[in-house]
């Protein structure tokens, strides 16, 4: 693997600045898209905190995808390292949007996009420090590939389907309609 290191720190390095520009294109694609509803589960269809982790998520998933071509058999851990950080980016961007606001009491585009791209570079961190130690729980290699694969998926999922049955909870709200998920966008 140590010869590998050099490699991987670049795809890491390179994943930082795709996966941060994907996602800042990833806000505004659905409106550019015509605001098609069967394509909502898959982009960021209101202003709301939850609907932003689409932002993290999917442009994060098509680079690993890509990555996974060239990095699977140099690196340990490739499924559970993704898993780990495809959960912490979301869980921490929150956090600090929460925290940035409630003490300010202000949002700002600038600030957020600052927050997404520094979350994003400690994501790509994360991931390569995962990918070049030792291989994390050897001897249980199936079952950490299977919760790995399950815990993407159901992140995917749970971001599908409440991209049109969001719970009504402060985390889902769009603040400029007042309203819950894709269906209270006026769609």
């Amino acid at each position: 693997i140590d010869q590998n290191k050099k490699q991987i720190k670049i795809w890491h390095f390179v994943g930082w600045f795709v996966i941060f520009g994907l996602g800042a294109l990833w806000h505004f694609m659905f409106e550019w898209l015509g605001d098609w509803e069967p394509i909502g589960w898959l982009f960021s269809v209101n202003e709301s905190v939850w609907e932003h982790v689409k932002l993290m998520f999917w442009p994060a998933i098509i680079f690993y995808s890509v990555e996974a071509i060239f990095l699977w058999k140099k690196t340990n851990n490739f499924l559970f390292a993704k898993f780990i950080v495809l959960y912490f980016t979301p869980i921490v961007n929150i956090f600090i949007f929460y925290t940035y606001t409630g003490i300010t009491g202000y949002e700002s585009f600038i600030i957020d996009s600052i927050i997404l791209f520094f979350v994003t570079g400690v994501q790509q961190w994360i991931s390569y420090k995962l990918l070049t130690r030792e291989e994390v729980w050897r001897e249980k290699r199936t079952l950490k590939i299977i919760l790995s694969i399950v815990g993407i998926l159901l992140l995917a999922g749970v971001l599908a389907w409440w991209t049109y049955l969001p719970p009504h909870i402060p985390l889902f709200i769009d603040n400029n309609f007042m309203d819950y998920g894709i269906l209270g966008h006026g769609h």
